[in-house]
């Protein structure tokens, strides 16, 4: 037993010796998110246009409403017909009985078939048709159009005559469906009710030089909206019944204001030059014992300084020599590079914690190929490298898209 203890003691002083601690650090610095269309170089202008579809949609709406009281009164009409045959039927019946009774009354018979003369009674008519009660059609409200006016802000961009126009067009609201959750138990019971429309937005770019950039109607999904919430559903009905326009009112302006914000942010990563903050996560080793590596914390120190640089510019030309002496510092070390040696001083896990910081420099340079490269080695690296690779292959696929188009 104390000899197994012994070599079990032993195997976890070599693992100690050789296992290097990768220090993980979250590094924050801010960039410009390029757009993927890129407007003529000429325009620093823009001007918003406001169009109210939703007017469209009340001459629908009203349409709409028509048809439908024509098919009512069509109904009602054809019904009534019906129910006038039924009624003249009944008369003809009645009558007939009631002309011979007449007859015998007339010819003094004091009886019929045995039993005494009675003049007969007169059926009753059944329910005459209703004409349907059609709820009157529920419009959409005059808009102010400087809801979009002032929530349209393009980064990068000024707004004013003489340059690109966008158009904004906030079509109606429609489809609403209203919906309840219940949660908790006794006094602490909530019944929240949601509502969901929609209410889409149709956004056009153009460009005197170049033409439509954009046609495309956005704000297609159902959207939600929370009416609230209530000890009972029968606090609904009363609120319904009792304040219903105040909650019609309360779901379009939200539903506009909503739909106005997503138009802006449709814009802002269409075209717009937005300053975005990145999370980046940096990979380091801390103090080991066997090793020297001090290369490579001046390595990762530099890679933070060359990441805090490319805000200054769009093209991140402030930040490119220092990228460059932070990758040619990390290749340097990278020629030691033994992934089939675990107590190696540059083994697999250090190999693959550099290329994911290579990458992460690589996608600032623009050098969207060799990136990729050093994704798939990390990620052939497996473990923590791999979660983090593949964890980053999106962004990095996305800010690909948005160089290519401008660089």
């Amino acid at each position: 037993m104390k000899t197994l203890l012994l070599i079990t003691s032993l195997v976890g002083s070599i693992s100690l010796a050789f296992g290097q601690i990768i220090d993980d650090n979250k590094v924050s610095f801010t960039y410009t998110q390029l757009p993927y269309i890129k407007i003529d170089n000429a325009f620093t202008n823009y001007d918003v246009k406001f169009v109210h579809g939703y007017e469209q949609s009340n001459q629908d709406i009203l349409a709409a409403h028509e048809l439908n009281k024509k098919a009512a009164m069509d109904m009602y009409t054809q019904s009534m017909i019906q129910y006038k045959r039924t009624t003249d039927s009944i008369d003809v019946g009645y009558f007939r009985m009631m002309a011979k009774w007449e007859k015998d009354v007339n010819a003094g018979k004091t009886q019929a078939n045995g039993l005494p003369l009675v003049q007969p009674t007169k059926p009753a008519y059944p329910l005459a048709p209703i004409f349907p009660g059609l709820e009157e059609p529920r419009l959409n409200t005059p808009m102010d159009e400087n809801i979009v006016l002032n929530k349209v802000n393009i980064a990068g961009y000024e707004k004013g005559l003489g340059g690109f126009v966008v158009t904004v067009n906030v079509l109606g609201i429609s489809n609403v469906q209203i919906n309840h959750t219940k949660k908790g138990t006794g006094t602490a019971t909530k019944y929240t009710y949601t509502a969901t429309y929609n209410l889409p937005v149709e956004i056009t770019v153009e460009s005197p030089t170049q033409g439509k950039l954009i046609f495309q109607r956005i704000n297609e999904g159902r959207q939600s909206y929370t009416v609230g919430s209530y000890a009972s559903r029968y606090d609904y009905e009363v609120y319904m019944l009792t304040r219903e326009d105040e909650f019609r009112r309360n779901l379009e302006v939200a539903a506009r204001n909503k739909a106005a914000s997503s138009a802006n942010t449709f814009l802002n990563n269409q075209i717009g030059y937005m300053q975005k903050t990145r999370n980046a996560e940096l990979y380091a080793v801390k103090k080991f014992k066997s090793y020297d590596y001090s290369d490579v914390t001046m390595a990762y120190t530099k890679t933070v300084q060359a990441l805090m640089l490319v805000s200054q510019d769009r093209d991140r030309s402030s930040a490119m020599d220092k990228i460059e002496e932070a990758l040619a510092d990390w290749s340097m070390i990278m020629e030691e590079s033994n992934t089939y040696d675990k107590k190696a001083r540059i083994n697999d896990k250090i190999s693959a914690m550099i290329q994911c910081n290579m990458a992460e420099l690589l996608a600032w340079q623009g050098e969207y190929d060799q990136c990729d490269i050093n994704v798939n080695l990390a990620i052939s690296a497996g473990g923590k490298f791999k979660r983090h690779a593949n964890g980053e292959k999106g962004f990095y696929a996305d800010q690909k898209k948005r160089w290519n188009v401008h660089y």
